[in-house]
């Protein structure tokens, strides 16, 4: 018997990691939003695994359970703060993010300011690079693959956020732990058979979406893996 190709491979595991986050108990859905001053990829990916550790016992199935649905907004973190507190901010104050909250809450701010948008595609940063979680280091390495070939800015913030906080959800990013980020133009499906097999979710997290925006031909835009096996949610 044949392999399988790369389209049924990326099928099989999107599909069953929508139906594991659906097989979790009903909580009501969240949504979170993120205010971004200026884009850094290294502050970024810090900062999503920051927040993401930080949310709440009992906000954290509800965000999940939407696929932690984020929108990323342009503004200046500083000059929202009186009317929208954020829950965390990078320490430059270049990016600040909301909730998980109940969509009608971040209305008010979706509404202040315009969609982030930037390069496209995007302007990766070459070489790889070590993203430390907050917290003290437990010199674990988790690694991290993205493909941003064609990727805009805005695709990029999307694709990246999912990979690391669904990861951090899960435990397999935890506080300290260093993230070993590769930017590639593409991700082979055939380089990432083992992260992609279903039977072997509980120590990967993949980003797996439309190729385009309105098109059914799937394609894998993050890879993330550990030696921790990670629940889900």
């Amino acid at each position: 018997m044949s392999a399988p190709c790369g389209t049924a491979i990326l099928t099989a595991a999107a599909q069953a990691r929508v139906a594991a986050v659906r097989a979790l108990p009903a909580a009501p859905g969240l949504d979170v939003a993120v205010v971004v001053a200026h884009l850094d990829a290294a502050a970024f990916i810090r900062g999503a695994a920051g927040f993401a550790l930080a949310v709440p016992e009992g906000l954290r199935d509800g965000w999940y359970r939407t696929f932690t649905r984020t929108v990323f907004l342009a503004g200046q973190p500083a000059a929202l703060a009186g009317r929208h507190p954020y829950q965390h901010v990078t320490p430059d104050g270049q990016l600040a993010w909301y909730g998980p909250a109940p969509r009608r809450a971040l209305t008010s701010l979706s509404r202040l300011l315009r969609a982030f948008s930037g390069p496209a595609p995007m302007e990766a940063p070459a070489g790889v690079l070590a993203v430390t979680a907050p917290g003290p280091p437990t010199g674990h390495h988790v690694e991290v693959a993205l493909a941003v070939g064609g990727v805009s800015t805005g695709a990029y913030l999307v694709h990246v956020h999912h990979l690391v906080a669904e990861a951090s959800l899960r435990g397999l990013i935890r506080p300290g732990d260093t993230l070993l980020v590769e930017h590639r133009p593409a991700l082979a499906t055939a380089d990432f058979r083992d992260a992609l097999d279903p039977t072997r979710a509980a120590s990967a997290q993949t980003r797996i979406a439309p190729a385009r925006t309105g098109a059914t031909d799937l394609r894998l835009f993050g890879v993330l893996t550990s030696n921790r096996h990670g629940g889900d949610h």
